[in-house]
């Protein structure tokens, strides 16, 4: 059964996280902009390869130095997060495939595909068609299907963040790559006022004890060093598995009884989702308190999953359910 889930979910940092397959994938719907300007300007701003301090290098997550054109305008996008911040930064239009996982925002459903998510589902032949002059690829994913694309003389560049501030980094190289550097400085500075504001919704040196169910079968949960893991602080939470070193430990129901948690979360993904309504029914988890209060909540996963700019609305989200949406 565990191989079965460790199948559907996404590698999300290498060989550890080989977990949040198809939970990466799935999301809501909002409009994104197809100009290369700020959120919601209309003026398309496109920075020159010129105008870019010489001393800048942009070199990817594996340490290569990008060589190809800048700013890129043919991008094609091998994972889902990234085709979201290329939308979110303005930088839309300059899409010219994308994965077939790649379903935020709307838009990105209209583009055509270049494959799966895995290196192996990428058709090479579908690439070269399209003439890219920038293939944007994952760190951990995608080393087999960059060796091949180089060979063909294909720039590609590779990012994989894994925390908060490396996501930032990725979002503001992306907007170095495609030109929309002020998109992605705006996407950014949006990102940190959603996450100041959660932090307000915080009273001092109240901090619930969150228990976040990544899956019920095995049951399975979020240690540190995770997107989740680091949402939940921020949104002034604390993660009863945050001291594990393991990014996504297999975990037992009496671990959660003794550590007693005051709020329960699972993510609302169709793959992975947990009934909420199992809890109570678990053997002793009624004198859990969040069990006993009814502070059990499906969370946007998506949202968790990707590191794109709904990070900030995950922290949002998680804020207003631990401490009322007017506090």
């Amino acid at each position: 059964m565990e191989n079965r889930l460790l199948q559907k979910l996404n590698p999300y940092r290498g060989g550890r996280n080989k977990f949040l397959y198809r939970a990466l994938f799935f999301s809501a719907a909002v409009s994104a902009l197809f100009s290369c300007g700020p959120r919601g300007s209309k003026d398309a701003v496109s920075v020159p390869a010129e105008s870019l301090p010489a001393a800048v290098m942009l070199t990817d997550v594996s340490g290569k130095p990008y060589e190809g054109k800048l700013p890129a305008e043919r991008i094609i996008s091998l994972v889902p997060a990234v085709t979201e911040i290329l939308f979110a930064v303005g930088a839309g239009d300059r899409v010219v495939a994308v994965t077939e996982y790649c379903n935020y925002p709307p838009e990105a459903l209209e583009k055509p595909k270049a494959g799966g998510f895995s290196g192996a589902s990428v058709s090479v032949e579908t690439v070269t068609a399209l003439k890219p002059d920038l293939v944007l690829l994952s760190g951990d994913m995608h080393a087999r299907i960059r060796g091949m694309l180089e060979e063909l003389s294909i720039p590609c560049f590779a990012v994989e963040p894994r925390n908060f501030e490396e996501a930032y980094a990725a979002i503001e190289t992306i907007g170095r790559l495609s030109g929309c550097v002020e998109g992605a400085e705006n996407v950014i500075e949006e990102m940190k006022g959603k996450i100041a504001l959660a932090a307000e919704k915080s009273p001092d040196g109240k901090k619930p004890k969150v228990y976040w169910e990544l899956s019920a079968d095995p049951m399975m949960s979020t240690g540190g060093g995770t997107f989740i893991n680091e949402a939940i602080e921020k949104a002034g939470g604390v993660n009863i598995f945050g001291d594990l070193t393991q990014s996504w430990p297999q975990v037992s129901a009496e671990a959660v009884l003794d550590r007693q948690p005051d709020w329960i979360f699972t993510g609302d993904d169709p793959y992975m989702k947990t009934d909420i309504s199992i809890f109570a029914s678990r053997p002793g988890w009624n004198s859990i308190p969040a069990v006993r209060n009814g502070c059990v909540a499906a969370v946007n996963s998506d949202s968790l999953y990707r590191y794109g700019p709904r990070l900030a609305d995950a922290v949002l989200e998680i804020s207003s359910l631990l401490f009322g949406k007017d506090k």
